[in-house]
Order: structure tokens, then C-alpha cells, then sequence
């Protein structure tokens, strides 16, 4: 997937950005869907299709904790993610110096 691509996913929606946002600000954060909708004050079908994009993307992972699927950010793939997405925006910037 190229920079471009991703920034696209990354910033699809006010609600990726929301949770992006979130999970930033709270890296070690592990929730259940619900609990992360109630987080960023939105409902879980509200956000439901927006965490399937980011767990595709593989910015957000998912694993069980005894009886409940729970959501939380993998930081080396996130890392991995932005590097692209920098990499992209300095290729875009250097072109633009041309």
C-alpha cells in the first residue's frame, strides 16, 4: 500500500481521525468496541465499520481477554505506517522544490 493510500485510510473519516486521536493519546489503551465509541462520545454502530478499516489497515489489533473482544493500538505498525506516510509526504514536497 503506498503514502498515499494509507493517509487515505488513516484520514477517511472524522471518526478514524477520533480514534487515531485516541489511541495516541492513550498508546497502552485496551477497550472493547463499546468502551472505545462511549471514549470518543459516539455510538458503537457509529464506529463499528471505522475500526474494521483501521484493524485491516493493521494500526489497531484485536484479541480476546476472557469473554470480551477487546481493540488496541500495535505501536510497531503504527511506527511502521507513519514512517510511509512521511516518506510519501517528503517525496511530494520534493517534487514540489523541482
Amino acid at each position: 500500500m503506498s503514502g498515499s493510500e494509507i493517509l487515505s485510510t488513516l484520514l477517511g473519516s472524522e471518526v478514524r481521525g477520533d480514534l487515531l486521536v485516541l489511541f495516541h493519546r492513550n498508546p497502552g489503551l485496551i477497550d472493547t468496541v463499546d468502551g472505545v465509541a462511549r471514549r470518543i462520545g459516539r455510538t458503537t454502530v457509529a464506529i463499528i465499520s471505522e475500526v474494521r478499516e483501521l484493524l485491516v489497515l493493521g494500526v489497531l489489533r484485536q484479541k480476546r481477554i476472557g469473554a470480551s473482544e477487546v481493540v488496541f493500538l500495535d505501536r510497531a505498525k503504527d511506527r511502521e505506517l507513519l514512517e510511509s506516510v512521511a516518506n510519501h509526504l517528503k517525496t511530494i514536497r520534493i517534487g514540489e522544490e523541482r
